[in-house]
């Protein structure tokens, strides 16, 4: 654990700078007295051109000049300045921390959740998708292979922007699960708990559609894509997955929808009567999620169902013909190694699965491993040469990527990229990722985010993730979202 001292001539800079080395050491710890190494950075120059000067001292010591001159094409707006400075901030300090020695980042200088956002925001300037490549390279340090990442993943997001300009998007959260998987920092509260909570939760969801819904039918907004998420919606028992789906098609206009997905994640909450009622009800994707085909790791990673159960839920939802299948893996699983990876993907494959997602293990502290007891049980440095390699054969089979997002703390600094079969999309998947259209997050720990097509702003206003809390404010935060829909249309 190596504790730094960090200086900057630009004001609030400083918690930038923590970002970037946190970003390289995890475990970093700041100090403004002593310091294992002491980092100063200076920024200086005008709207035409930058230049960034640092040095870094203590365990080992290193200077860096460079300049931007590229920030002075016109086509940039009058705000990008002072972001490029920010920018020039977090380059110099990993310049220097590669120099001391610190691995190279995939990422580069990109710390946040969704590094596809900065892809958009320079298309949208009018730069190519060769230019912007390029850019992702030289100003922030992105590997190659991450740079033509993001832009395969770009390029096929862009016309479903159009596609749902000016319409919204519906989340629905049920946070319940059967248990807690132990890497889990969702909104999810295991039934062994909290099952007393149900009935009371889905009363005061029943009250949140209807309201939301007589708004919608005012305003004249048919919903996009529908998305039930949680938790386990799947975790319901029959007759409650009944009444929600019963009240989402009475309460919204349902004629014109794009997509409607049901996380039926777990496969021991999945039987032949529930997907029927899912089919009957029409939804067009489900989500059955492994995670991995280790049985030993299922255990050890919270997760009470067998192999059987999840090749019974596959072969159900294949039987009644749902026209999308989307199924996880999770790359970096403690004890997990190359061949178990290989032998998951190979599973995904052979289901023929349309939407496949790769994900790294990120241990969130909101999860209730202590992962200090396994981080020594992760293969880390394979992580990063294994998601290669599945990329590749997903490739051959005929995938593509189409959305992607990052976690803190994710093994080896990697990402979560989901892949699919040619038209098979998840198209909320990227409206929620790419934030360029209003959903409407119900339910618990639902969070809406609404758009404005203007600005590009996103405001974000976040239902409880506790269902008592949620039922305890339901009325409170329905008025909320009504007047936040008058307000867009005015």
């Amino acid at each position: 654990m190596a504790s730094y001292a960090l200086e900057c001539n630009l004001p609030g800079n400083i918690a930038n700078m923590e970002n970037m080395v946190r970003a390289a050491d995890p475990e970093a710890v700041f100090t403004s007295g002593s310091a294992d190494y002491r980092i100063e950075i200076t920024i200086s120059g005008t709207k035409q051109g930058l230049t960034c000067r640092g040095r870094i001292d203590g365990r080992k010591a290193a200077q860096v000049t460079f300049n931007d001159r590229e920030i002075g094409d016109p086509r940039y707006g009058t705000d990008a300045f002072t972001q490029r400075q920010k920018e020039m901030v977090r380059k110099g300090v990993l310049v220097l921390l590669e120099k001391a020695g610190a691995p190279k980042l995939p990422w580069g200088i990109l710390t946040g959740v969704r590094p596809s956002k900065l892809y958009h925001y320079l298309r949208d300037l009018g730069f190519s998708p060769a230019e912007v490549e390029e850019r992702l390279g030289d100003q922030f340090m992105l590997v190659p292979e991450k740079a033509a990442l993001l832009k395969a993943v770009g390029e096929v997001q862009r016309p479903f922007f159009q596609k749902v300009a000016g319409r919204i998007s519906i989340y629905v959260g049920i946070p319940f699960c059967p248990t807690k998987c132990h890497y889990c920092s969702f909104a999810s509260h295991p039934l062994t708990t909290h099952a007393h909570l149900v009935e009371g939760f889905l009363a005061a969801l029943a009250y949140e559609i209807a309201e939301i819904g007589k708004a919608l039918a005012r305003l004249g907004f048919s919903p996009a894509t529908l998305y039930i998420g949680g938790g386990t919606p799947t975790v319901l028992t029959t007759s409650q997955l009944r009444n929600l789906l019963d009240w989402i098609g009475r309460s919204f206009s349902l004629g014109e929808l794009l997509e409607y997905t049901v996380e039926a994640g777990r496969p021991d909450t999945i039987d032949r009567e529930k997907l029927k009622l899912l089919r009957d009800y029409g939804v067009t994707r489900v989500s059955v999620n492994p995670q991995t085909f280790n049985p030993r790791t299922l255990t050890r990673i919270g997760r009470k169902h067998t192999i059987e159960q999840l090749e019974t839920a596959v072969a159900l939802v294949r039987a009644l013909d749902f026209p999308c299948l989307n199924m996880d893996m999770i790359i970096g699983l403690p004890g997990e190694r190359e061949e178990d990876w290989d032998y998951t993907l190979e599973k995904l494959l052979a289901y023929q699965s349309e939407n496949i997602t790769l994900h790294t293990l990120a241990p969130k502290r909101a999860a209730t491993w202590d992962f200090s007891q396994v981080k020594g049980e992760v293969a880390e440095e394979r992580v990063a040469n294994w998601l290669d390699t599945g990329r590749t054969r997903l490739g051959a089979a005929g995938y593509y990527p189409y959305y992607l997002y990052r976690q803190r703390r994710s093994v080896a600094g990697q990402e979560n990229c989901g892949y699919t079969l040619p038209g098979w999309e998840g198209i909320y998947n990227i409206l929620m990722m790419e934030e360029r259209s209003t959903v409407l997050g119900l339910g618990g720990g639902g969070m809406s985010k609404w758009f404005e097509p203007v600005s590009f702003k996103v405001t974000r206003t976040p239902n409880p993730k506790c269902p008592a809390t949620y039922r305890g404010r339901i009325k409170e935060l329905v008025a909320e979202k009504v007047n936040m829909l008058l307000a867009s249309v005015n």
